[in-house]
């Protein structure tokens, strides 16, 4: 056999790093093209057996508490005590076609289900956990016990407006599930400066990642007053994402999404249901069938001055209650 030259050897070494760099980028730009123009490709879920709302849900309008986790150590690991950033009631009219979102601020000072006191709203997950957690529950027990304590709480809060489920998804899931679906078109109306770079947004319009759409999401400015600002951020652009969504044909994409980040996503709906839901949002729900509202109120300081709480408007709260009840007809 002719010996091979040590040019021969570097020649031999080279094509091997061209081919392995070759291999390594066609599997890099193949997922990236299947994150931002095939989604769908990365769940793979079946969902035939589901039926229509209908079919799936005893009442003809049903009311869902929609809840925005986060907690302070950034790590959303499941389990840990949460405080609830976002409060969104989804009143949803399967005979009308119609949705109807309420939000609530975080802020807002109100009675915390089951106790004998008052605090912000955004707390209420916090003492049903820490009830659990002294009668030696398990981990994913007072995780639901949290989850209920919060919806409990905003069912005491909105008396008349029962609340039959909830939804509720952590930050680092809706992030991710945003990257997966290739990221929200959307226009940022002024310049958001955060505390870094990557928690800041430029003004106009963009394609927000996961990172962008949760810095949009979650941005409050210093003044600790401005929750309400907030909210009406939050709304537009969950509007948007919905007008999206719907444009791009991406709410198919949510049923498999669910099942492949399900463990950032805690609720009592069952799989059919969510995927009756989700078939409902596409193809029976117009973006002017959809009205929305929040609670109002004035700041107050508590421990001091250190911790600002929102005293709600109560003749504005049964006013917007009586508006819901008769667009659900309840």
């Amino acid at each position: 056999m002719e010996e091979i030259t040590a040019r021969g050897r570097f020649y031999i070494s080279l094509a091997i790093i061209v081919l392995i760099i070759v291999v390594s980028l066609t599997v890099i730009f193949y997922g990236v093209y299947q994150v931002y123009y095939k989604p769908a490709s990365l769940f793979q879920t079946d969902y035939s057996n589901a039926g229509t709302v209908e079919e799936e849900f005893e009442n003809r309008v049903i009311n869902i508490a929609v809840l925005g986790l986060h907690n302070r150590n950034k790590d959303n690991t499941f389990g840990e005590i949460y405080y609830v950033d976002t409060i969104l009631v989804a009143s949803v009219n399967f005979e009308e076609n119609t949705l109807t979102l309420l939000a609530v601020p975080r802020d807002s000072y109100v009675e915390i289900a089951g106790e004998k006191s008052e605090d912000r709203i955004r707390q209420s997950y916090s003492y049903g956990y820490r009830q659990a957690l002294e009668e030696d529950a398990e981990k994913a027990e007072r995780h639901v016990a949290g989850l209920e304590s919060a919806v409990e709480t905003v069912n005491l809060l909105l008396e008349g407006l029962e609340i039959y489920h909830y939804l509720a998804m952590d930050i680092q899931g809706l992030k991710q599930l945003i990257d997966a679906l290739g990221g929200v078109y959307y226009t940022v109306e002024r310049p958001l400066v955060g505390f870094t770079p990557r928690e800041s947004l430029d003004a106009g319009p963009q394609m927000l990642d996961g990172q962008g759409y949760i810095t949009y999401l979650t941005y409050r400015e210093p003044d600790a007053r401005d929750d309400l600002n907030r909210i009406k951020r939050q709304k537009a652009l969950l509007l948007a994402t919905f007008d999206y969504f719907q444009e791009m044909g991406l709410f198919r994409y949510l049923i498999p999404a669910y099942s492949t980040y399900r463990e950032h996503i805690h609720t009592d709906l069952s799989f059919n249901q969510i995927v009756a839901l989700t078939l409902f949002a596409a193809e029976r729900l117009e973006a002017d069938a959809i009205s929305d509202y929040s609670l109002q109120g004035d700041y107050f300081t508590t421990d001091g001055g250190q911790t600002y709480c929102l005293r709600l408007d109560e003749e504005s709260l049964k006013e917007i209650l009586k508006i819901i009840a008769g667009k659900s007809g309840q």
